[in-house]
Parts: structure tokens; sequence; C-alpha cells
């Protein structure tokens, strides 16, 4: 266990011992270090961890406070927190497939001018990348984090964007043809957002298919569906 994850179980001891509440401010980072003998570094990468989460809320001039969550319900989100990484590749993309080609098909049905306009800049932003040989990881989140939202549902977006951290995570060692996977990738991209563009749900489901088949199959062996 690392360090941050060493604090996120102390923070996780002192909710439980009822030090920290629910909706209330926590100690500054100052004040945790102190109290956990470490640096002010990791404690502010624990708390960043533990909002992205949720599970804390940082008030802009006003502080650090848990979120209006029940005891019982952080305590769950922060055991999670602390196990995320012990997922492995073949069972978040298989888990990533289910929810992307439900958001595809969701996205064609409800989703606005705006959100398909925004969907089609996390395109082109991927293709300057792709031009410039740049990494294009983070364009190719940004795309999807766009479609689902086009979905309008809220459990469906808060589910991809929790995996989406560790996704980024695992595909930053992954070692590949780059030029050539991210050629493909903006092919299979481009075939998703006219199927959705001409708010065909049938055909974005397809489309979102191919890509999560093709996607899975550049990282790994085995045959998961």
């Amino acid at each position: 266990m690392d360090q941050v994850d060493i604090i996120i179980q102390k923070l996780q001891e002192m909710l439980r011992e009822g030090v920290l509440e629910s909706g209330k401010k926590i100690p500054s980072e100052r004040v945790l270090a102190e109290r956990f003998s470490t640096t002010r570094g990791y404690v502010r990468k624990a708390i960043q961890k533990l909002e992205f989460y949720g599970v804390l809320k940082i008030v802009p001039q006003k502080g650090i406070y848990v979120s209006s969550i029940r005891k019982n319900a952080l305590d769950v989100l922060m055991t999670n927190v602390l196990n995320v990484d012990i997922h492995n590749m073949a069972d978040l993309i298989e888990t990533r497939s289910k929810l992307e080609i439900f958001s595809a098909e969701l996205a064609a049905e409800r989703g606005d001018d705006r959100d398909f306009k925004r969907i089609e800049e996390a395109h082109n932003e991927f293709i300057k990348a792709y031009e410039a040989d740049k990494p294009t990881l983070e364009e190719d989140h940004l795309f999807h984090l766009a479609i689902v939202k086009a979905s309008k549902n809220t459990v469906l977006q808060s589910l991809i964007t929790l995996i989406t951290p560790e996704i980024i995570a695992m595909n930053r060692d992954f070692k590949e043809n780059m030029k050539e996977m991210h050629k493909k990738s903006l092919i299979e991209h481009k075939t998703i957002l006219t199927s959705l563009l001409a708010r065909d749900s049938a055909a974005s489901v397809e489309a979102m298919s191919d890509h999560m088949r093709q996607s899975r199959d550049r990282r790994l062996d085995q045959k998961l569906i």
C-alpha cells in the first residue's frame, strides 16, 4: 500500500471513530500531515483522490468537507477507493464495454445539439493530437466522457467517470505500435460520431460495440465476450 492509500485508510479510521462526520469540515492539510507524520504533498494527493470519488468536497475559500452521505455509505465508498487498483485490465474492459455501449445508445436518443457539438470537438482534439504525433489517451477518454454526458443518465456518467482514471493509468503502460493503434481508434471514433450525429441509436450501438471489441482485442489475447 502506498503512502496516499495509507492516508486514506487513516481518514477512514477517523470516520469510523466519529472524528470525521458527514457534511462536516475536516482538518487542514497541515494538521493532517502532522497527525499522520507525513508530508502535505501526500495528504493533498489523498484528498484529491477522495474528492474525485465523491468522498470529500473542496469548497473554495472555506475548506474541505466530508460529503453529505451517510456514514456507512462513506465507509463503503472509501473501501472501494482503496481497492480500486486491484482490478485487472480484463475486468475493466469487460465492464466498461457494457457501459459505453449503453451510453452510445442513450446519447443517440437523448443528446441535443450542444452535446453532439461537444462530442465532435472532442473527436477533433483527438485528431489534432494524433496528427501532431502526441499521446492521445486523455483525448480518447474525453471523447467517451462527452458521449456519456449526452446520455443524460447521471448514474451512467458516475460509473464511467469512476473507472476512467484506472483505465487511463493501466493504458499508460500498455506497449504496442501506438501510432497504428491510435489510427484504428480514430477510424472507429469517426464511425461512432457519424452514427450519433444521425441520431441512429442502433448504428451507434453497433459502432460502439465494434470499437469496444477492437479495443479489447488490441489489449488482450483472450476473448471476454
